[in-house]
């Protein structure tokens, strides 16, 4: 069920970027991301963090971009799918977050999805719900991600 939840999501943002035309077709980029964030659970704690994740992600025609990558702290990979709902010729650009993430160490696997906000050159804030795929347990988290990625390939 996980593998094709996964896969589901990945063909789901693939049809999008299928569709578009407008653009920049394709951009491929690897790097690092610092990700701040707080966890909130609905019973009232908080939680404060920082991770970083080494990812390797496509836009196709600045719409849509999706990523793989990994995060060392929590032995993690994830698969990041998000299209742009307005461009980035606007103020503040908006897209919309699908991602998965399977924690080895912990055999759990997450999905999360919500707005993302692009700040400038200086990254992105979010706002995303998430739960455990296997124990439905609803939580929050809040954060930015602040990209230090290079352009590997641009067409």
């Amino acid at each position: 069920m996980r593998k094709q939840l996964l896969l589901l999501t990945f063909v789901l943002f693939w049809v999008f970027t299928a569709n578009a035309q407008e653009g920049e077709r394709l951009k491929v980029t690897a790097g690092v991301r610092v990700n701040p964030f707080v966890m909130y659970d609905f019973e009232g704690n908080k939680t404060e963090m920082t991770r970083i994740h080494a990812e390797l992600g496509a836009m196709f025609n600045k719409k849509t971009y999706l990523s793989v990558g990994y995060t060392p702290y929590v032995n993690s990979i994830y698969n990041f799918n998000e299209y742009w709902l307005s461009g980035f010729e606007n103020k503040i650009p908006v897209s919309w977050v699908v991602a998965e993430e399977y924690m080895f160490d912990e055999n759990k696997f997450i999905l999360q999805s919500g707005p993302n906000f692009k700040l400038g050159n200086v990254g992105n804030a979010f706002v995303f719900l998430f739960t455990p795929v296997d124990n439905i347990d609803w939580g929050l988290k809040v954060g930015a991600f602040i990209p230090l990625n290079v352009v590997l390939f641009k067409k």
